[in-house]
C-alpha cells in the first residue's frame, strides 16, 4: 500500500520475506517493484509475517541483496512457508513410522527428506535391521521345518519363508551401504511399488524473451527490456520487428534487467548481413569428453560392473560412452534370467538354497526388464549395491 511520499508499505500476515532493514553504515535489501528499485528502511514483526517500509533507492550504495516483489516471488515464498509448516506437523510421525517408511524406494525417501525433513538415514538402518531379523527367522523356520518336518514358528506364513535369505542379504547390504555413504537405500519391493507412481511432467523452462518497453513509429525508436544479457545482440546485425528493421543503438541497466535501445534503419537492397532474433538462442548442453582415454581394460570392467550397479551409475557411464543407460539394465537382466532358467532346466540348484537363488535371479531379471519397459529408466541389481561406494569415486556425478 502507498506510504508517506514515494514510500510503499508491504504487509504480510502469514509469512516472513527475509528482507533486511537498513542499519547503521549498511543499506537495507533492494526490492524490485514494477521495474523500480526500492530499499527496505524499516521492518516490524506482525503476526506470523511482518511490515516493511520501502523507499526509492538513492543510487549512492551498491545493491548487494536484491529481491523481487511480484506474483511469482510471493507465491514461491508462500509455498516454502507452507512446506515448512507441513514438515513441522509431520515431523513426530516421521520418526515414529521411520522403520516402516524405510522400506520405500530410495527416491521417495530422498524426496521426503528434502521436502519435510524425513530422517532418511535412520529409517534405512532401522528398517534394514528389521529386515535382517525377519530374514533370519524365515531362514531358521525353513531349515528346521525342512529337516525335521516340524514348524518352529507356526504363526509365520509359509510363503514368506522362501524369501528369508533374500531379506537377510538385502538387509545386510543396505546396512553396509547406509553406513558407508549415509544416503537412504530402499528395498527391492519398494522399487517395484514405485513403478506405479504417477510421474510428474517436467516443468517447462521459463521464457526469457524480451518485453517491448517502447515502440515509437514516428521517431523510429524501439526499446526492449530483457531479463538476461543478450550476448547474441552484441555483434552487428539487424532486428526485424513489425515490418521495420532496427539496429542496436545503446544499452542500459535497470535493476536485474537490461534495456536495449534500437533505432530504425533502412534496409538496403541485397543486404545479406546477420539477422537478430527476438527470442534468445536455446542453451546447449556441452557434452563431456575424456581428457584421457580410460583404457580398454577399465572400459570393459566398468561396463560389466554397470550391468549390476545402480541406475545412476549406468546413466553416467552410458553418457560417457555414448549409449543409453538402459542397455546395461537389459543386458544384466537378460543374463540373470538366462542363467537362472538354465540352472533350473539342467536340474542344478534344486536344493533349498540353490532353488531360492535361481528364483531370485529370475524374479529380479523380470522385474528389471519390466522397469525399463514401464519407466524407461535403468535399474540396478540388489547384488550390485556393494559396488556403489567404489563407483561413486570412479564415476562421480
Amino acid at each position: 500500500m502507498p506510504g508517506d511520499g514515494e514510500c510503499f508499505v508491504v504487509l504480510s500476515e502469514a509469512v516472513e520475506f527475509g528482507w533486511r532493514p537498513r542499519e547503521e553504515g549498511r543499506p537495507g535489501s533492494a526490492v524490485m517493484l514494477e521495474g523500480e528499485s526500492y530499499e527496505v528502511v524499516e521492518h516490524q514483526p506482525w503476526r506470523r509475517g511482518g511490515r516493511w517500509i520501502l523507499q526509492p533507492w538513492t543510487g549512492e550504495d551498491v545493491m548487494r541483496v536484491i529481491f523481487s516483489l511480484d506474483e511469482a516471488s510471493v507465491a514461491r515464498v508462500f509455498e516454502m512457508a507452507r512446506a515448512s509448516a507441513k514438515a513441522e506437523r509431520l515431523g513426530p510421525w516421521m520418526y515414529v513410522l521411520a522403520p516402516i517408511l524405510g522400506f520405500a524406494a530410495a527416491s521417495w525417501q530422498r524426496r521426503w527428506r528434502d521436502t519435510w525433513g524425513f530422517p532418511a538415514t535412520m529409517a534405512t538402518w532401522t528398517s534394514a535391521i528389521l529386515e535382517m531379523l525377519v530374514g533370519s527367522v524365515c531362514v531358521v523356520e525353513l531349515m528346521i521345518s525342512g529337516f525335521s518336518g516340524e514348524s518352529v514358528f507356526p504363526w509365520l506364513p509359509r510363503p514368506l519363508t522362501y524369501f528369508g535369505l533374500f531379506f537377510f542379504l538385502e538387509g545386510v547390504i543396505r546396512l553396509i551401504q547406509v553406513f558407508g555413504d549415509s544416503e537412504p537405500v530402499g528395498t527391492f519391493f519398494g522399487l517395484v511399488a514405485s513403478v506405479f507412481e504417477r510421474r510428474r511432467k517436467p516443468e517447462s523452462e521459463p521464457t526469457l524473451g524480451p518485453e517491448v518497453r517502447l515502440h515509437d513509429r514516428e521517431s523510429g525508436s524501439l526499446e526492449l527490456l530483457s531479463p538476461i544479457q543478450r550476448r547474441d545482440w552484441e555483434e552487428p546485425g539487424l532486428l526485424p520487428y513489425r515490418g521495420e528493421t532496427f539496429a542496436v543503438d545503446g544499452l542500459q541497466r535497470q535493476g536485474e534487467s537490461w534495456v536495449y535501445i534500437f533505432t530504425r534503419v533502412e534496409l538496403a537492397d541485397g543486404w545479406n548481413g546477420r539477422r537478430l532474433h527476438l527470442m534468445p538462442p536455446k542453451s546447449k548442453v556441452e557434452r563431456k569428453t575424456f581428457s584421457d582415454s580410460p583404457g580398454l581394460a577399465k572400459s570393459v570392467l566398468l561396463s560389466i560392473a554397470c550391468t549390476l550397479a545402480q541406475g545412476r551409475f549406468q546413466e553416467r557411464w552410458g553418457w560417457l560412452v555414448g549409449v543409453r543407460g538402459t542397455w546395461f539394465t537389459l543386458f544384466g537382466a537378460a543374463t540373470e534370467m538366462i542363467g537362472g532358467l538354465s540352472n533350473l532346466g539342467a536340474g542344478a540348484g534344486t536344493q533349498a538354497l540353490g532353488l531360492m537363488l535361481n528364483l531370485f535371479f529370475i524374479f529380479e531379471g523380470v522385474a528389471r526388464l519390466g522397469w525399463v519397459v514401464l519407466r524407461g529408466q535403468p535399474l540396478g541389481s540388489v547384488i550390485g549395491l556393494p559396488l556403489s561406494p567404489l563407483l561413486e569415486k570412479v564415476l562421480p556425478e
